[in-house]
């Protein structure tokens, strides 16, 4: 079904395109009245005759609609009828309408091929970018992979370090048990040598008693001494005197 609308100002009747349902406003191709789509469409009836021109204008510009006069809609009882005489000029504003369009989508057409050789250049500049990038990521894959095995190394030999400290604690933990030990030996020590020192003052005291005691006897040795070598003196003395008497007494017989 075809639209058929007119225009309110010179009467114009002909179908109304589908692209132009979205616009809120049009101009007339003959009297180059503005016209509201709303108005049109109210005012439009559907017929299956395709013999009516298209109602198109190729400059649908704000310029356009600006010098174009506002005239009011008349009524329908004063609605011309349309004699058909405008079929050639129609057809070449539609000609025109088509050529203008053809150019813009062969202009589009262009700023398309250029925006796509720009994205197929800024394509390569990313792969180009992407290869590099994933160059650089492999290097430094490798050189993190050369760290984690540094950090391995590293890690290693930490460990046979704990281990070996480890082992020196243990050490150090013996030690520390025998030094312990040797404290408290010490400690018994001390205390049997306290008990020495007091034995070895008794003795002392002991010896010194002793030693008192030796030099007494050895005074009553020496008395002893004297007094046996008196009493031989004096043995020797009587026993001279007992030999002296009985040689006396016999001379005396």
């Amino acid at each position: 079904m075809n639209l058929i609308v007119s225009c309110p100002g010179c009467g114009l009747r002909g179908r109304l395109p589908d692209n132009l349902l979205g616009l809120k406003t049009i101009v007339c191709p003959k009297c180059r009245t503005a016209v509201p789509v709303a108005e049109l469409l109210n005012r439009a009836s559907p017929v299956a005759d395709d013999s009516f021109p298209i109602w198109v204008d190729g400059e649908f510009t704000s310029a356009a609609l600006a010098q174009a006069p506002q005239v009011p809609a008349p009524s329908k009882a004063e609605e011309p009828v349309y004699a058909g005489d405008f079929m050639k000029e129609e057809a070449a504003r539609f000609e025109q309408y088509v050529a203008a369009r053809l150019g813009e989508l062969h202009k589009k057409r262009r700023e398309l091929a250029e925006a796509e050789c720009k994205f197929e250049a800024l394509t390569m500049q990313r792969k180009q970018e992407l290869h590099r990038q994933q160059g650089a990521l492999a290097a430094t894959s490798d050189e993190v992979a050369k760290r984690e095995s540094d950090l391995q190394a590293r890690e290693a030999a930490l460990q046979a370090r704990e281990a070996e400290l480890a082992a020196r604690e243990t050490k150090v933990s013996r030690s520390d048990q025998r030094a312990a030990d040797l404290d408290r030996r010490a400690a018994e020590l001390r205390v049997t040598l306290d008990q020495l020192e007091g034995r070895r003052a008794a003795v002392a005291e002991e010896r010194s008693a002793l030693e008192r005691r030796a030099a007494e006897l050895d005074r009553i040795e020496l008395a002893l001494h004297r007094r046996s070598a008196e009493l031989d003196e004096l043995d020797e003395r009587l026993r001279q005197e007992q030999e002296e008497w009985e040689q006396s007494h016999e001379r005396t017989r």
